[in-house]
């Protein structure tokens, strides 16, 4: 394995400059094609894009890193929304949808119990048909026993990720329903860290560029990629050249890495994604 001691030939920290304009959506954008391409290598069996695709993306990056400028249909990150919405409903909301049929149907259509799950409903649609179940304690019972098995909430049944669907009854009234919303909210979100509970600020995005985090994680990567390792003091004379009498390998160490990892993590970037699309159907109204 080589060992990077001086700056690379194609790195040019000047590149990274316009990152101090970018953002959630930028940011967004940078970090998802780079997870992507990098996964693509990675694990080739389970991405479409081919391997010689990802090193040539990577190649590119040297050169220009901020992708997310450039005017190519290749690097478009529209939602899944905007990609398939049409003229009939438009979405006005992110993290607040109502439930479409067809998402409804997955719940069935991605079942290892569907045969099971479309018996026992054909089976409650005939009881509930059946004038003799208002006498019939057994049919009574046989309706309960199935409405009881499915009475459970679909996230407890099935993995749908961070995903939570809600029943709301919209004749309670205002103070109700938001307090209620508020107190799920709560209650569901404390039993795990893996959301972020704020939005980024401009503080946020200001912090990440002056950590240099993407041209770390570019020289880091790229340097896997061809065999190598750099030293975190190296690394600090790359990233913070102009930084004197300061523990440049500790900062890499202890600050700028742990930084890196926390942006490219999935919760970060589900974050991005949905703060970027809510600034964009907010700018669409």
């Amino acid at each position: 394995m080589k060992t990077w001691r001086t700056i690379p030939s194609w790195f040019k920290l000047d590149n990274y400059s316009d990152l101090a304009e970018f953002t959630a959506g930028g940011w967004h954008d940078e970090i998802q094609i780079r997870q992507y391409y990098w996964n693509a290598l990675m694990q080739p069996h389970r991405f479409s894009p081919p391997t010689d695709e990802a090193l040539n993306f990577f190649e590119r990056i040297k050169r220009d890193p901020l992708v997310s400028q450039e005017n190519n249909e290749d690097f478009s990150f529209r939602s899944f929304f905007d990609f398939f919405a049409d003229e009939k409903y438009k979405q006005k909301f992110h993290s607040v949808q109502e439930l479409t049929e067809s998402f409804a149907y997955s719940f069935l259509l991605d079942s290892d119990r569907k045969e099971e799950i479309e018996n026992d409903f054909e089976t409650l649609r005939g009881i509930v048909d059946n004038s003799e179940r208002w006498w019939n304690k057994k049919l009574w019972q046989q309706q309960k026993d199935i409405n009881n098995k499915y009475g459970y909430p679909i996230s407890d049944i099935a993995d749908y990720g961070a995903v939570k669907f809600l029943k709301i009854d919209l004749e309670a009234s205002d103070e109700m329903i938001l307090k209620e919303f508020k107190d799920w909210l709560v209650q569901t979100r404390s039993t795990s860290n893996e959301f972020i509970k704020r939005q980024f600020s401009s503080a946020d995005f200001e912090d990440w560029y002056s950590s240099r985090l993407l041209p770390y994680w570019d020289l880091t990567t790229i340097a896997t990629m061809e065999d190598a390792t750099i030293p975190f003091h190296v690394l600090g004379k790359i990233l913070f050249p102009d930084e004197y009498e300061v523990d440049l390998a500790e900062r890499i160490r202890k600050v700028t890495k742990k930084k890196c990892q926390y942006l490219f993590s999935d919760m970060v970037v589900s974050a991005l994604s949905a703060q970027s699309s809510q600034n964009n159907l907010s700018k669409s109204k």
